[in-house]
């Protein structure tokens, strides 16, 4: 399986501005982010989507997810956010690698969608 571009930002090859790091899961910014502050969780272990994911390996990067949407999002003032994970391209996985979206809004940002 080739390397992804997270398990290469993982290893230390490509740059990346990090936010939490453990055994099991790395934060980092988007490069492309859709609102200021948008970050990604992404387990170590590469895997195409969430339904590849061990039980314990998805479930403490949401519990990180939780954790870090909490201090860098509600706790910094910021009203709401999206937790979101894309799985397979048709719902816009870009990169094949499990990764959970925290995107922080703002009053003044505007939504892509409502549900």
């Amino acid at each position: 399986m080739e390397k992804s571009i997270f398990t290469q930002i993982i290893e230390g090859n490509i740059p990346a501005k990090k936010l939490y790091e453990d055994d099991i899961v790395i934060a980092i910014y988007d490069a492309f982010p859709q609102t200021e502050g948008h970050f990604l969780v992404i387990p170590k272990s590469q895997e195409q989507n969430i339904l590849l994911n061990d039980e314990n390996t998805y479930l403490h990067a949401l519990k990180v997810a939780r954790k870090l949407a909490q201090k860098h999002v509600i706790d910094q003032g910021i009203p709401g956010f999206k937790l979101l994970i894309n799985t397979g391209k048709t719902a816009g996985q870009v990169v094949m690698h499990t990764h959970i979206h925290i995107i922080p809004y703002r009053e003044t940002d505007k939504l892509t969608s409502k549900h």
